[in-house]
């Protein structure tokens, strides 16, 4: 059996019918249904007859009678739809009704010969009674606001309002102040108020122009202060950009003055060019033109922001104020400067302002002399304008940019030639260390044993006293150390320019886009042109600058030493090949010359040879003299083997090489390079040459030494003196004990006297000086050498061989080889033993070259 249907009266509402199943919602609706078409039928059984097509309705005609309406209407018409038109048609009568009683009344009431009559009476009674009132009341009135007038400018001033507002006050006095002016007997406070107003208008045109400078000025605000300075100087609008851009070009001009703060303010100029380029393409002509004509829309006394000023009470004085006042609008030419006559005249104030620009520019740049401040500055001063230029339309950015790159570079490269310049200074350095030389304490070498040496402390590993060892090693005395150190900071000083060309070269600028086609090329090649040309183009002027400068050192070290010959030519010239030595050791990057110095150091080595070769072959001149002269070969019983030969070299041979080596080290290990040591063997082969060649003479660097032989002589004389004495003191005992001496005292005097004819017999030979008498000696004739001393001396020249060999010499250019193959044909010796004396001199050598190491 299927559930009854609910009822749906009981419905709180219609959510809750869905809440059966479909069937009995469907009951439901039909349910609806039936109860709203039988409550129809019951509706028009009481307001109908029937279901007639047409309906009585009562009604009331506009004249208030009741009418019968038959409104012809369906069965679908709405009932209350009608109920509401028929009230609306009554309450239309109603107020008809109404106002025809209003409108009756007033015909009734309306009379024209009245309402002259009253208007004539006015006009009598105004003329009669009211003028001098009105007289009175209009002075007073114009005087109180021509009073308050400085003192609302003044207030905005301090208070930084509106300029524009000013200067609409300030012509309202002053059209104020020249109609109380032209009264009969004006007052003489007027006076004080012209000079007063005249000093708030200087005040007010200072303030416009302080804003035409201002950076951070917006565009509202600049055309506010562009109409300000129209509406006070009653200029055009042509003559207000071009004030504009006067006072922009003073400011960017002042700014590139010489002061302080020369980075900031230079950039700020920029920016000001910038800004100006930008903001005169935005409001002119358009923006300030409009502007310009709004404010020739509306009298200046009757505009809201000057009569809401509550100082002048504007709204009491107003009728009292004349109506040329109250009506005055300002006569401003808004439209005498055209959009292209705007671009030309922007284009020339570009091309004028960014002339000057770039002139102070030149000259401030020149306080810069730091090159990272001045990279910086490069950079800032592009990326400003790198990031504005499209705004720039009016001048050639290509030309622009160029222009800003001559500046930097040109003062790049004057940074260069000035620091590049100052390696002059190691050589007037060196120049006076030579003039004011003092042997023995310029060229003292410092000491190992020193107490700062001993008493330095090893932490940090030992980092300062390996220092010191490496500069005690290179003999670094004070002279050196003020070259030293005044090359460093020349290198610094390079060493900082090669990194800002660095990066120069790693600056990378922001890719935008331009809309102007004719510039695309160069905003594509800004990078190349930045971070590539202008960098390329300081690097061959740093490298150039730096050849010209060590080229100029060269030649100031060569010509030294011609000027200043002195007795100690070897260790001033041991001097400049330590300098030079710090100066090889030490190039900047960008200037690698191997041959630096070539020209100067050869002969530097050579001067040193000589003077280190000059005590040591004057001493062996004398050794070799008493050899020629000896009867007997000291070194004969020391020759070995079969025949017997030669294994060591004489004595004066091994002296003279001890000699040499402390004469090389007097001017200190580091000066020996081979290079010098070949220059010292080449002089050594020259010089000994001469002297192994004969017996009869003594050479000396190519001249006899009469000095030395006179040292011989010397010797001679004392030897002669302590046998003559020896002699004597025997002579004497002998006479005091008259011939009573015992046999083994005789034996002693015999002795003695057998030692005393040795010492005669074993004296060296008088030799002749150029074959003449001189010293009271007499020339000798010469001696045939025995067969042993060729032989000792072969062995000797042998040795020296072996010790001053130089690679870069041929053997037909070294004068020991001739000398050897000249005592090979003078001795009768196989070709054996001559080879075996060769094969002994160069083993000796062997094991004695580390005694004489700077030669080995």
């Amino acid at each position: 059996m299927a559930a009854e249907a609910p009822d749906p009266k009981t419905f709180g509402s219609w959510e809750e019918a869905f809440q059966y199943p479909i069937p009995a919602v469907r009951g439901m609706e039909r349910q609806l249904r039936r109860d709203i078409e039988s409550n129809r039928e019951k509706l028009r059984a009481l307001v109908g007859y029937g279901t007639s097509s047409s309906t009585l309705v009562p009604a009331v005609s506009l004249c208030g009678k009741p009418r019968l309406l038959i409104l012809g209407c369906s069965c679908s018409a709405s009932y209350r739809d009608l109920l509401g038109t028929a009230e609306s048609i009554i309450e239309m009568g109603s107020q008809m009704h109404d106002v025809e009683t209003y409108i009756g009344e007033i015909g009734k009431r309306c009379n024209t010969r009245m309402l002259e009559k009253k208007r004539s009476n006015l006009s009598s009674w105004t003329e009669e009674v009211g003028a001098p009132n009105s007289t009175r009341y209009a002075f007073a009135s114009q005087l109180a606001v021509l009073r308050s007038c400085p003192d609302v400018v003044s207030r905005l001033f301090k208070s930084g309002g509106s300029v524009l507002l000013a200067a609409k006050v300030l012509v309202i006095s002053r059209l104020l102040h020249t109609k109380l002016s032209q009264r009969p007997n004006p007052p003489p406070y007027l006076d004080s108020l012209r000079n007063r107003l005249a000093s708030l208008r200087r005040r007010l045109l200072g303030r416009i122009d302080e804003r035409f400078k201002s950076l951070e000025l917006s565009r509202d605000v600049l055309v506010e202060a562009m109409c300000a300075f129209a509406l006070a100087t009653s200029s055009s609008l042509k003559d207000v950009v071009r004030h504009y851009h006067h006072i922009r070009l003073e400011a960017i001009s002042k700014n590139m003055v010489h002061g302080g703060d020369g980075p900031y303010k230079m950039l700020l100029a920029l920016r000001l060019y910038v800004k100006t380029l930008k903001d005169t393409q935005a409001v002119i002509p358009t923006q300030l033109a409009h502007a310009l004509e709004k404010l020739k829309s509306i009298s200046l006394f009757r505009s809201q922001d000057v009569y809401s000023l509550i100082e002048l009470n504007l709204d009491v004085h107003e009728r009292w104020i004349g109506d040329d006042i109250r009506t005055f609008i300002p006569y401003i030419r808004h439209d005498d400067l055209t959009k292209t006559e705007a671009e030309r005249s922007l284009k020339l104030w570009a091309k004028s302002a960014f002339g000057s620009f770039l002139a102070g520019l030149r000259n401030r740049i020149q306080d810069v002399e730091d090159p990272g401040r001045l990279i910086e500055l490069r950079r800032q001063v592009f990326e400003l304008w790198l990031s504005n230029h499209q705004h720039s339309k009016e001048i050639d950015s290509a030309e622009t940019l160029d222009g800003l790159r001559d500046v930097f570079n040109l003062q790049s490269a004057r940074i260069i030639q000035s620091r590049a310049s100052k390696l002059d200074r190691v050589g007037l350095i060196v120049k006076i260390d030579l003039q004011n030389w003092r042997a023995g304490i310029s060229d003292l070498p410092p000491s190992l044993w020193d107490s700062s040496m001993t008493s330095m402390e090893s932490e940090n590993g030992g980092k300062m006293f390996r220092e010191r060892l490496t500069t005690l090693f290179t003999s670094k005395n004070e002279p050196l150390n003020r070259v030293s150190l005044e090359y460093v900071h020349f290198l610094e000083s390079i060493e900082a320019l090669e990194e800002m060309i660095k990066k120069l070269r790693e600056v990378r600028w922001p890719h935008d886009v331009d809309d102007v086609d004719d510039e695309d090329d160069l905003l594509d090649n800004k990078q190349v042109l930045l971070s590539e040309d202008d960098p390329r183009i300081l690097q061959e002027e740093l490298s150039s600058a730096l050849h010209e400068a060590y080229s100029e050192l060269q030649v100031m070290l060569y010509k030294l030493p011609d000027k200043s010959k002195t007795i100690n030519s070897g260790q001033q010239a041991a001097y400049l090949i330590r300098v030079w030595r710090e100066i090889r050791q030490r190039l900047p990057k960008s200037y690698q010359n191997t041959k630096l110095g070539d020209s100067s150091i050869p002969s530097l080595q050579h001067t040193i040879a000589d003077e280190a070769l000059r005590t040591p072959l004057e001493r062996c001149s004398k050794r070799i003299a008493k050899m020629s002269q000896a009867k007997l070969l000291q070194a004969r019983p020391l020759w070995e083997g079969d025949p017997e030969l030669p294994v060591l070299p004489s004595v004066w041979t091994y002296r003279f090489l001890l000699d040499l080596a402390s004469s090389m080290n007097a001017y200190g290990s580091d000066v020996w390079s081979p290079q010098a040591v070949d220059a010292l063997k080449k002089e050594l082969i020259l010089s000994i040459a001469p002297m192994l060649e004969g017996h009869q003479a003594v050479q000396v660097n190519g001249h006899r030494d009469r000095d030395l032989l006179d040292g011989e002589d010397k010797e001679e004389e004392e030897i002669e003196k302590e046998v003559k004495k020896d002699e004597e003191e025997i002579d004497e005992r002998v006479r005091e004990e008259n011939g009573e001496v015992d046999g083994e005292e005789a034996g002693k005097v015999a002795e003695k006297e057998e030692k005393n004819s040795e010492k005669i017999l074993e004296r060296p030979a008088e030799k002749p000086l150029n074959g003449n008498m001189s010293n009271e000696h007499v020339e000798p004739e010469p001696e045939e050498e025995p067969e042993d001393g060729k032989i000792q001396r072969f062995f000797d020249i042998c040795y020296l061989t072996n010790a001053s060999v130089v690679k870069e010499m041929e053997s037909e250019e070294n004068q020991l080889f001739s000398l050897q193959g000249s005592l090979v044909q003078e001795l009768t010796l196989e070709r054996k033993s001559m080879e075996r004396m060769k094969k002994d001199a160069a083993e000796y050598w062997k094991r004695t070259s580390l005694l004489f190491a700077l030669l080995a």
